[in-house]
This record gives C-alpha cells, structure tokens and sequence, in this order.
C-alpha cells in the first residue's frame, strides 16, 4: 500500500513538472448542487472559506430566496439573465468579498482578455482562492477545480471533472465572461445586521423590480402574471418552463428555512408574530411550486404539456402569487419593527 501512494505521488508530480494538469483545488473543495448555479457555487466558495452559513441563510441575505424573474416565453436564461452585481454586494453581509472578472467577445484585444483571465484565476487558485466562472459549459456557473496550460479544470453538475479551453470562453451567442474570486472581508457581522440587511434589500427589490430586471424580462410579483399568461397563452417553452419551475421552487424553500432560521436567532426580545405569518405565508408559496415541478418535470416528458396539467399550473401559480404578496408584507412590516 505504501508504495502504490509513493507510485501515485511520483507520476502525479511527474505530470506537473511537464505543464500538465495544475488542479489546485480538485481535491480540497467541494461543489454544491443547486438549481440556481450562481448560489451553488457561492455556497461552495463560502464553505471552503469556512464562513459556516446554511444555504437558506446564504439564500436569504443574498437576496436569491426571494427573486422571480420571468420572460414571457418562460425562456430558460430567467434564473441568471439580470445585473447580479447586487447579489455580490448583499454577500458582503455573509463575509463574502466578490472580485469579478468581466469582458465580453465585442470588446477590443478579446483574446489577451481571454489569456489575461486565465492567468488570474490560476494565480487566485494557486492562492487558495475559490473562483467560479460563466458559460464552462452550458450557459451556467461553475466552481473551478483547477487550471492547465490550455484552460480550466471545472466541476460539472455530476460532480464530475471537465475540461474547457480558455480560447472558447465568451465564444458562444451569449458572449459573456465572467469569473468571480472569492475571499472573506474580514469583518464579523452579526446575525441581527444580516437580517436587517437582507430585509432592506427585499424592501428595494419589492419596491422597484424592474430596477433589477433587463429588457424583455419581469420581476417581482409581476413576473407571477407573465407566468400565467404564458400558460393561458400556450406559448411557454417547455425546456424552460421545467427549469424556471424548479430553480424558483428551490428558491421558495430557501426563503421558508431562512425565515425560519431569523425566528430562530432572534433574542426574545423580539415579537416575532409577524415572522409567524410570514412563515405561513411562504409555507403555502414553496409547496405551490413544487407541486408545479411535479406537473412539469425535468427534463419535459410527452405528455406534460396538456390543458389540464396548464390549468392546474395556473392555479398553483395563483395562490403561489397571492401568498408570496402576504408574505413579504408581513417581512417588511416586521422589518419597520427592528
């Protein structure tokens, strides 16, 4: 045994001293599967950071548990197609630092741009800083494993390693590179200031949605009603319908647990009834829309795409709509309370 390791060790080093694979954290962190691959990843990097949150609590003060975003042919690029910069500034509540690399293949010098990226994120990983990227593979994000001379090592949502060349990023009809680099701020932020962080930006985004949304897209409680319409309309793609189903309900299931979690960190001191209903609230919310991903599943099935099954759809998505409503006012009721 001990000289199959030696053997091992030797054709490992032996393979790094040629320029071959450099997996700097193939074997040190771990992918998190989510549906919403931007949070996935983000828990990833803040559990190899050793930040300790649960996921519905990285979902809830980042700001993802309580998003809808919808176009009006349920097109699957919903979950990721908005300006995600606030989604890093809430992180910085969760002791998360974003440090973003973004260009696109429209830009000047595309291909130094291209090599330039590269080089950063094998430094950063060589650093013991976790990175994810856009677009390694199909158009999500991915946690970084590692990097070779020809481009990056990423995990893939088996879990399994996979290779993408540094000359494709930002190649394909989106045309958008995007790595983002993680480390801790440094500072310590008590629970009671996530939550009051967390409960403004849910007033903001409540307020105005379309401040966070791009052209062609609806979010907020709105967004419910382009649902709707899409369905009553026949015209929802069924790839994406599955898909915006199953990333919203994860959503909805996060904001249940991480109200839940706020009830539970608060000191006794606080009348915490209106946390109650909201808790109600969000409780009938999830279990709507996950009764919509057994209707729709994923990948479509034959048969899925029925009258019937549009009818029940809009039902669920109907009292999913007018629960969420109750919901959140309850939350920001409460939040003028603390």
């Amino acid at each position: 045994m001990e000289f199959k390791v030696k053997k091992t060790s030797f054709i490992l080093a032996f393979i790094l001293a040629l320029g071959g694979i450099m997996a700097q954290m193939q074997d040190k962190i771990k992918p998190v599967g989510a549906w919403a691959s931007f949070l996935g990843c983000t828990q990833a990097c803040s559990n190899y950071l050793g930040e300790g949150h649960s996921a519905h609590w990285l979902w809830g003060v980042s700001g993802y548990a309580f998003l809808i975003n919808i176009h009006p042919e349920l097109c699957p690029s919903g979950p990721t197609a908005f300006d995600n910069s606030f989604l890093k500034s809430n992180a910085a509540a969760l002791g998360l630092q974003f440090e973003s690399i973004v260009f696109n293949k429209y830009e000047d010098e595309f291909a130094p741009k291209q090599q330039e990226a590269h080089a950063k994120v094998k430094q950063a990983l060589e650093n013991d800083v976790p990175v994810f990227g856009w677009e390694l593979g199909i158009p999500e994000y991915y946690l970084l494993a590692g990097t070779d001379d020809k481009g990056y090592l990423y995990f893939d949502f088996d879990s399994s390693v996979k290779h993408c060349p540094l000359d494709s990023i930002a190649t394909s009809g989106i045309g958008m590179a995007e790595f983002n680099l993680l480390s801790p701020t440094g500072a310590s932020v008590e629970p009671l200031d996530q939550i009051k962080s967390a409960l403004k930006f849910l007033q903001d985004y409540h307020s105005h949605p379309e401040q966070f949304a791009l052209p062609g897209y609806t979010m907020g409680n709105a967004a419910y009603g382009v649902w709707i319409t899409a369905l009553e309309e026949g015209k929802a793609d069924p790839f994406g319908l599955a898909y915006n189903s199953n990333v919203w309900a994860e959503a909805r299931s996060h904001a249940l647990g991480f109200i839940r979690e706020m009830k539970g960190k608060l000191s006794v001191s606080h009348d915490t009834s209106l946390l109650d209903n909201a808790i109600s609230d969000f409780g009938i919310v999830s279990s709507d829309l996950n009764q919509l991903c057994q209707i729709y599943h994923f990948p479509p099935r034959e048969g899925d795409q029925t009258p019937e099954n549009a009818a029940v759809a809009i039902q669920l998505l109907m009292q999913a709509r007018a629960a969420e409503e109750s919901g959140i006012q309850a939350l920001l009721r409460f939040a003028s309370q603390l």
